[in-house]
């Protein structure tokens, strides 16, 4: 992953701003940039000839050239490296013709912070472009090898499935058998050039190793147009289903016997390296859409066994517990591939124990000489990580947003509490010293209901005001276990009698670095939620766990951008009533709330800032009528310093 976030940046700029915002704007990113800037047409001409570049980021109007001669420059010398124009002054039908003379994207320079998201997408596109293109000459330089050494070696291979007896022969074997190229495949066709009595053979030894599923190999001789010739056969059956099977064989000429069987085994080999060394997962699949093939990229991300799944559709197997929508689309694009199209798509999957990924899937067809689909084939790019990191960038510019705008309401919002309160504080003071004025009397409830709702509009700014303020904490090191037994200790006072509190902490202390104060915020928040969930439940419960866990043993693994190895883990769960799944997504939007008019709306949002702060997450785990789980990941330290 880091080295794909490394990438050299040309930047045809005249503002050394500009120039300097477009850095810090892909470098904030993540991104580890080697960039130069020029601004004159000479400059930019040695740099384009002289220097490799992943990507060009240039301005419109330049000095002595302008945005459109970059286009055209860099379209001559390598069409596939991505240009994004970035200015302010071109009309929108202008722009509209930058991108058709190949520009990859024109942004608005007020539009720079989309810059990442675009070089993200244009390097990922030029990077499987490049590797495209290696990996098909690879495969043409390897069919081209396997067919010479078939032909040095007059070695033919042949397929065929049943029961659409759909029939594949090898270029050697159309040589072998003597027949013209334009010739449909049939295997009848090759038992006409058989005796009578080894033409008996192959029906006994052919009906052998379909009801049977072996292999069988002996010696023939077929009357050709060219000639009488000896050959040895070898036939192996596979049998998908109950009425699905497939022959698979080779006529091996040796009329004139040529010790060339290891070059075919070591081409054969080659295929099989270029098939399972793929950075893509492939399935090769019949017209029925059944799995033939798997590669080992399939294997490893989809976590299937080609044994146990071969044979079966793919869609009804593989991508069973997919979403509705993916399913449809992969229904349409295995149709639009048997008509000879090909079609690209975006689809969810569910691994086994609950984790979701996300593949760019393409479908397209493998066709014979004739132009007959002979299979289908589905590319699937897991994209799962880059979903992931756009969800959560997305998620932490809405909470820094919502942040800033939030705490400059509740500033002047608090401004405004302040001298209302010492009125009303003023008020009571004076009419309760006034025990026989009736009327007095009469109002000091309504003057006690006013100050119990200011009361609560200063609580509610405090939180809005401690949500604003979650990147200016001061932070240090602290042993989270034992900020955990203190809270506990407290909270034990005010629980319901009838409140059960499980906790597992070990004995280890758990070194944090975090705000003190942010850290007892997170696991009062956390309690509180659940002493809610719990109101009208019989025999309420509460289970705290504390353990250390590794990044790749955990479900931290799709999530994908964090950084450390250890964490420690801080389980939170309950016997509530649930949160329902339509709305699970939502619990940590800022004034989102379950609670009704009992809460505010902040509490999951302030702790996702924080960790998020700190370098870790939070996942949530819930079934209605059961309960909900809350996992905070905290960055682990080896010691106290």
């Amino acid at each position: 992953m880091e080295s794909q976030k490394k990438i050299n940046v040309l930047v045809v700029e005249d503002s050394v701003a500009s120039y300097q915002a477009i850095v810090s704007v892909l470098q904030n990113f993540g991104f580890t940039l080697s960039s130069e800037r020029v601004e004159w047409k000479e400059e930019f001409e040695r740099s384009i000839i002289e220097k490799s570049w992943d990507i060009i980021i240039s301005d419109y109007y330049l000095p002595d050239f302008d945005g459109k001669y970059v286009i055209h420059r860099i379209k001559e010398l390598n069409p596939d490296l991505p240009v994004i124009l970035i200015t302010e002054f071109i009309p929108e039908e202008a722009a509209s013709e930058y991108l058709n003379l190949g520009a990859s994207e024109f942004l608005p320079k007020s539009s720079i912070i989309k810059l990442p998201f675009v070089v993200n997408r244009e390097l990922e596109a030029f990077r499987l472009k490049q590797s495209q293109k290696k990996a098909w000459e690879m495969l043409v330089h390897g069919e081209e090898i396997l067919t010479r050494s078939q032909k040095i070696s007059h070695l033919g291979h042949f397929e065929v499935i049943f029961p659409e007896n759909n029939t594949l022969w090898s270029l050697e074997l159309y040589r072998i058998l003597g027949y013209d190229f334009s010739e449909v495949p049939s295997m009848e066709k090759v038992w006409t050039l058989l005796d009578m009595e080894e033409k008996k053979l192959i029906e006994t030894v052919w009906n052998e190793v379909t009801s049977e599923n072996t292999s069988k190999e002996f010696v023939l001789h077929l009357n050709t147009k060219l000639g009488r010739k000896k050959v040895n056969l070898w036939l192996e059956a596979e049998r998908f289903d109950e009425d699905r099977f497939r022959i698979f064989g080779t006529i091996h000429d040796i009329s004139d016997v040529s010790d060339l069987e290891s070059s075919i085994q070591l081409n054969e080999q080659l295929f099989k390296g270029i098939f399972n060394n793929s950075s893509q997962a492939i399935f090769l699949l019949d017209l029925q859409g059944h799995i033939i093939r798997m590669n080992r990229n399939s294997v490893l991300s989809f976590e299937r066994n080609e044994s146990d799944v071969q044979g079966l559709e793919l869609i009804s197997s593989i991508f069973s517990e997919s979403n509705e929508d993916s399913i449809k689309k992969l229904t349409y694009g295995m149709k639009l591939a048997l008509k000879n199209q090909t079609f690209e798509v975006l689809v969810s999957y569910r691994l086994r124990d609950g984790r979701e990924k996300y593949f760019d899937c393409d479908f397209y067809p493998l066709n014979d000489p004739f132009g007959k689909i002979i299979y289908l084939v589905l590319e699937a790019k897991d994209i799962t990580e880059k979903i992931v990191l756009e969800r959560a960038y997305a998620q932490a510019q809405k909470l820094e947003a919502l942040g800033t705008f939030a705490g400059g309401i509740a500033h002047d919002f608090n401004n405004l509490l302040t001298p209302m309160m010492a009125y009303i504080s003023y008020l009571n003071a004076e009419w309760s010293s006034n025990q026989t004025d009736e009327m007095i009397q009469k109002s000091l409830p309504a003057i006690e209901g006013i100050s119990k709702s200011l009361e609560r509009a200063k609580n509610l700014i405090q939180q809005i005001l401690t949500y604003s303020k979650i990147d200016h904490s001061s932070t240090k090191q602290i042993d989270l276990r034992e900020q955990l037994l203190q809270v506990l200790s407290e909270v034990k006072f005010v629980s319901s009698n009838k409140l059960s509190i499980f906790t597992d902490l070990g004995t280890e202390s758990a070194f944090i670095e975090a705000d003190p104060i942010q850290i007892f915020q997170i696991l009062s928040n956390l309690y509180e939620n659940s002493l809610f969930a719990l109101q009208e439940i019989q025999n309420p419960k509460i289970t705290i766990s504390l353990t250390k866990v590794m990044y790749e043993k955990s479900d931290l693994f799709q999530v994908g951008f964090l950084k450390n190895t250890e964490y420690w883990k801080l389980s939170f769960s309950d016997n509530g009533n649930g949160i329902p799944k339509e709305i699970l997504d939502k619990i940590f939007d800022p004034f989102f709330s379950t609670k009704g008019g009992k809460g505010t709306g902040l509490g999951l949002s302030i702790i996702y800032g924080i960790l998020a702060k700190m370098g870790g997450t939070i996942l949530v785990d819930s079934t209605v009528g059961k309960g909900t789980q809350f996992d905070l990941y905290f960055p682990a330290w080896k010691a106290m310093l």
